[in-house]
């Protein structure tokens, strides 16, 4: 059997490569190992890895870098710890192929060591654009690194053969974050007013907000400040909020989260991790998701759900109808909540990142392109 190693730092980008992974472990021409990093390993995150061996994956190695995320140093060296870890992990598993998603800065070490290892790369999600954050920059230096491309847009695989120079072993699969809504039973409005504590009567929002991390702490805190003072004059609104990742300056957005909640907990409410299940459902289930968030860019147009997206954290990604951009101070914010409200959501282009097939694609292709059986 083919050994095909996942790699995930993120409660967001395990939710990505969830449904890949249990298809992979279905196979009987495949053997998953999984190794877990990042994020997932600290108790200030929701120590997510629990939420991985809940779900059935037997972890096969966990690389716990000692990641600080309080200055932009102290990533930069968790990062060098993490390329070191790697080096002995990867030579222990003796991978066939390594599988990796997104841009987060995580994936430069990683990739760093299998490359020099000539461990053959696959990577989820390259090719698009999002010129708000340090992502780019990391997304882009992967797509260098790898040998096999799973964009999930024709515009991201134009990128990515522009990038490269040559459209070799570059397929386009769908974004794999709208398979889930196939292959899970999301949870019921009352179901999720039990578990969350919520009035089913009220309309609800969902806030995720992430580092801006081309901008200045102050700048995402006055962000994060101007989003409560827009919503919180909707008193008929309840507003679930989930942790910003760990970035530079997350940390701060997430104690201003923990202390608006416990201001006024009739009308926000934090969780530091929904899982992917509650997530999903949830948001199907709001009236408004506000935030910088990829989900609200990828997955709700798919939901017809209004987004207000906030700053530039993803500007450069194409932007369905369903989403109204708007800038980071109150005005603008206010003004973009109260059109979200009032107008009808137009789903016209609501499959342009896919149509929950992505895992099943991607299978295909490496059985017949990759280990060409």
């Amino acid at each position: 059997m083919k050994k095909i190693c996942f790699v995930t730092a993120a409660r967001s980008e395990y939710g990505l490569l969830k449904w890949l992974m249990h298809d992979i472990r279905d196979d009987d021409s495949f053997q998953l190992q999984l190794i877990v990093t990042g994020g997932h390993l600290l108790k200030e995150q929701g120590h997510t890895i629990d939420a991985i061996i809940a779900d059935g994956f037997t972890v096969d190695a966990t690389v716990d870098a000692n990641l600080d995320v309080t200055s932009t140093e102290t990533i930069a060296a968790s990062m060098g710890r993490m390329a070191e870890k790697f080096a002995p992990v990867f030579a222990q598993l003796k991978p066939d192929l390594l599988v990796v998603l997104g841009d987060r800065y995580e994936l430069l070490p990683i990739c760093n060591t299998a490359f020099v290892m000539r461990i053959p790369i696959a990577h989820l999600s390259g090719g698009d654009v999002t010129e708000g954050a340090i992502d780019d920059g990391v997304r882009n230096a992967v797509t260098m690194l790898v040998d096999y491309h799973f964009p999930g847009t024709t515009d991201a695989a134009e990128n990515i053969k522009r990038m490269r120079g040559t459209d070799k072993n570059i397929w386009v699969v769908g974004e794999p974050g709208l398979d889930a809504f196939k292959r899970v039973h999301l949870m019921t409005r009352n179901e999720l007013a039990e578990n969350l504590r919520l009035d089913v009567n009220k309309k609800w929002c969902l806030i995720t907000y992430h580092s801006e991390t081309r901008e200045s702490i102050e700048y995402n805190l006055n962000a994060v400040k101007s989003c409560f003072n827009a919503l919180q004059a909707h008193k008929d609104l309840q507003i679930v909020m989930t942790y910003a990742n760990a970035d530079f300056g997350g940390n701060q957005i997430n104690e201003l989260l923990e202390k608006k909640a416990k201001e006024n907990p009739e009308q926000f409410k934090v969780v530091p991790s929904l899982g992917q299940l509650r997530y999903l459902s949830y948001m199907k289930q709001a009236g408004l998701v506000i935030g910088n968030s990829s989900s609200g860019i990828v997955e709700a147009p798919s939901l017809g759900i209004p987004v207000v997206n906030i700053g530039e954290r993803q500007k450069g990604r194409y932007q369905c109808k369903n989403i109204i951009q708007c800038g980071n101070n109150f005005d603008a914010i206010a003004s973009a909540v109260k059109e979200a409200f009032a107008k009808n959501v137009d789903t016209t282009d609501s499959s342009y990142w896919g149509t929950g097939e992505a895992s099943k694609n991607i299978v295909r292709i490496v059985h017949k392109n990759i280990f060409m059986e």
